[in-house]
């Protein structure tokens, strides 16, 4: 299975890793190509975690044979410090774009690659003046931004894959 995902977590000042001691993660959109999706609530000071948030989100990594998301390195760092285990393959749909500037000064923001590669961009709109943590923000905006974001960057990763000439679905079981 190809899963996507996307979180959003708090930050203190410049660091935003879970290391800090003082960042938490706040949720966690996913869709996978079997057309499963949620966006689950982990810390939000408007509403509770979502039941069995965790149980939810690793019965979809274990089933992952392929995790998608921009910067996913990121991403990754916080669910394994959050006691997830995921062990397969990743698209990391911002290296792909830095691999395929080949050395030219580009953007590589979901945005900006989104609009490169004409697929559904995220709604930034909706978070222009982000002038609070996550998980103070309305959890109805949260969740559409986040929601859009996983949108963008399935989508992202589709076009890219066919850019390249590259079945996912094969790639993934290698």
């Amino acid at each position: 299975m190809i899963t996507c995902l996307d979180i959003e977590n708090t930050f203190s000042k410049k660091d935003s890793s879970p290391y800090s001691g003082k960042n938490q993660l706040v949720s966690v959109g996913y869709k996978t190509d079997t057309g499963d999706k949620d966006y689950l609530c982990f810390f939000h000071s408007d509403r509770p975690p979502t039941p069995n948030n965790f149980g939810l989100l690793q019965g979809v990594l274990s089933s992952t044979t392929l995790l998608i998301g921009h910067n996913i390195k990121y991403d990754l760092q916080w669910l394994l410090y959050c006691g997830f285990v995921y062990d397969a393959a990743v698209w990391d749909t911002m290296g792909v774009e830095y691999l395929l500037a080949r050395g030219m000064n580009r953007e590589i923001n979901l945005d900006a690659c989104c609009k490169r590669r004409n697929v559904q961009q995220k709604k930034t709109g909706l978070i222009d003046n982000w002038s609070t943590q996550p998980d103070e923000m309305s959890w109805t905006i949260l969740e559409e931004y986040g929601t859009q974001d996983v949108n963008s960057t399935y989508d992202l990763a589709m076009a890219q894959a066919e850019l390249l000439e590259i079945d996912l679905k094969e790639w993934s079981v290698q």
